[in-house]
């Protein structure tokens, strides 16, 4: 997958646009959540093609590249992100590169910006739903609400530690990385506030030479009370301490502060389960030493099943739920003592429910 750049790099300079696109779009599907650099490269030009539709096929390519991915790593994801919300915003641009742009900044953030876009899975086979998925998606000129068919592909970039109950122990664990190379891409504000653009105002020659009459008059009186002023400031400023020498002194007071609370970035960050992982990031993991959890089988992302260390102890739960430290029979004896019960077994208790089939063997 990682060579398709390489490989369609003539096919994205073909004069027939519907080629440029088609290379466009393959390169997208292939390199989807990598961040390549030859991907990001290819794509650039093409976003600024001379025809709509290979620019509306680049914007969507360019956002499963980028996604999951921020300046940091790369300084075009910025550029990207200005580009679409230029497009976005301009009335003048055609309709199928505007559509480009809005389907590429939603991929860009899709999930909450906690999804990506993950063809293979951790064993690197084909996830079958994923490519189904992209494989419709590709086919939305047909039919628009085969858009939607994208969402098969997003996969939660999630670290996600369970214990023997498949619940949500609290623990922490590192990101051997600096912070910064994986946080969340950074928002784009929109203006607070639109000022008023103000015309050029008709200037009478009356007006223009009242004017000059004044600035000439309060100019000759300024001079004349500079005169005076310096000769009275001369006697006193050998006792009075310069103003030029404060503020220099301010200004490295200043300075000091500054350089105080610039410290340098951590080479690594504590993460506290549930955490934000994503596929960059699964490399720089690392467990505790004498943590109390453990996984059984060691995965970087997704769910994982722990291994508690401690049995004995109480456990902290990070996530918890109403519903699980209920009775069984809370939910449906609440609603009937309050008159809320349905009629007939949409309201079956829990003791109620059919009992499973009887073991048996089967001769065929």
């Amino acid at each position: 997958m990682l060579q398709t750049p390489r490989i369609v790099s003539l096919l994205s300079e073909s004069y027939n646009p519907h080629v440029r696109y088609g290379a466009a779009l393959a390169v997208g599907i292939s390199c989807a959540g990598t961040g390549l650099s030859e991907a990001i490269s290819l794509l650039e030009p093409l976003t600024s093609d001379v025809v709509d539709f290979v620019r509306q096929g680049a914007l969507i390519a360019m956002a499963m590249v980028m996604i999951q991915t921020n300046e940091s790593c790369d300084s075009r994801v910025g550029t990207f992100r200005r580009q679409l919300e230029k497009i976005i915003l301009d009335k003048h641009e055609d309709t199928m590169s505007k559509m480009g742009a809005i389907l590429a900044s939603g991929i860009l953030d899709a999930g909450g910006r906690n999804v990506t876009i993950r063809l293979l899975s951790k064993t690197k086979h084909d996830k079958i739903t994923a490519v189904v998925g992209l494989a419709v998606f590709s086919q939305f000129w047909y039919w628009y609400p085969l858009l939607y068919f994208i969402s098969l592909a997003f996969s939660p970039t999630a670290f996600i530690g369970l214990n023997y109950d498949l619940k949500v122990p609290k623990f922490e664990f590192l990101s051997n990385a600096k912070p910064s190379l994986f946080e969340y891409p950074r928002p784009t504000t929109p203006p607070t506030s639109i000022s008023a653009v103000k015309m050029p105002t008709a200037v009478l020659s009356t007006a223009a030479k009242a004017k000059s009459r004044a600035k000439k008059d309060t100019e000759h009186k300024g001079s004349l009370d500079k005169l005076s002023n310096d000769d009275a400031s001369s006697a006193s400023a050998s006792t009075k301490p310069s103003k030029s020498t404060e503020k220099d002194a301010d200004a490295m007071q200043v300075e000091t502060a500054v350089e105080k609370k610039l410290e340098p970035e951590l080479s690594y960050e504590t993460l506290t389960n549930p955490a934000r992982v994503v596929p960059t990031q699964e490399k720089y993991i690392r467990f505790l030493e004498g943590s109390r959890y453990i996984p059984v089988k060691l995965a970087p992302s997704g769910f994982v099943l722990l291994k508690d260390l401690q049995p004995s102890e109480a456990e902290v739960l990070t996530l918890s739920d109403a519903l699980t430290t209920a009775p069984p029979n809370a939910a449906v004896t609440g609603a009937a003592s309050t008159g809320q019960q349905g009629s007939g077994s949409s309201a079956m208790a829990v003791d109620d429910e059919p009992q499973p089939p009887q073991a048996f063997e089967y001769s065929g």
